[in-house]
């Protein structure tokens, strides 16, 4: 029988709550679950293999992965494809007109690049009142379907659903409250004016995000553009 190799590992820090992780470089046979799935170019398909590669090849369970927010999904992979393969990628980037120049220039990506933006400001414990707010999670992987309801107010009881489920606990000057049930923050919620429930939407029109400027003169029309790459795929594609 063949011996095993022995894998380095590395740290990182998740972006959502500044916990430490550890994680090994992934696999041949790993990598090849991603690469069929790029070459799919499914979305869905593309987000489970991560996720299974990153069960893994992390050291958290498959439940805490699965509650992960989406940026620290995609943050952890980035990092650990530096790590497994090659910290530069190779991108073919095209104008956003291509009416107007259709050529398609290579350009190179440095994942070590890469951070998770936050917008100014933002923050989960969202202030109601002088006095009283609530302290939101982030919404997992699995929820963004209801994460984008929310934020295009495409059903109101969609909205009400992703909101609710997204209260960790509710506070006041002098009280906690921690053990409400969904039922409670239902109403709790539907009983907001509406600049305080605008607020619990900011919360998640303004959620981080793993994106990345990146500027590129074309070799055909000589004009520089700058575009903003986010998404899995995008560093990859």
């Amino acid at each position: 029988m063949l011996p095993n190799l022995n894998l380095p590992e590395f740290i990182t820090t998740l972006p959502s709550n500044s916990r430490e992780v550890s994680f090994r470089p992934f696999l041949v046979k790993e990598e090849k679950i991603l690469l069929m799935a790029l070459e799919g170019g499914d979305s869905k398909e593309i987000e489970n293999s991560v996720i299974k590669i990153l069960c893994n090849c992390v050291s958290l369970s498959e439940e805490e992965i699965d509650e992960l927010p989406p940026f620290d999904i995609e943050y952890l992979f980035l990092q650990l494809r530096a790590k497994s393969v090659d910290n530069v990628v190779k991108l073919r980037l095209y104008h956003k007109d291509r009416e107007k120049c259709d050529h398609v220039t290579d350009c190179e990506l440095d994942l070590n690049d890469i951070n998770v933006v936050t917008e100014e400001g933002h923050s989960n414990r969202v202030m109601l009142t002088d006095t009283a707010g609530v302290v939101m999670r982030y919404p997992s992987m699995k929820n963004t379907k209801g994460l984008e309801e929310a934020v295009n107010n495409s059903t109101i009881d969609g909205m009400f659903e992703t909101v609710a489920t997204g209260i960790q606990m509710v506070f006041d000057h002098d009280t906690v409250y921690e053990d409400s049930t969904h039922q409670e923050k239902r109403e709790f919620i539907e009983n907001l004016n509406k600049n305080q429930f605008d607020k619990l939407m900011d919360f998640y029109r303004t959620i981080p995000t793993v994106s990345h400027d990146i500027s590129f003169t074309c070799e055909k029309c000589g004009e520089t553009e700058t575009i903003n790459i986010r998404g899995l795929a995008s560093f990859f594609s």
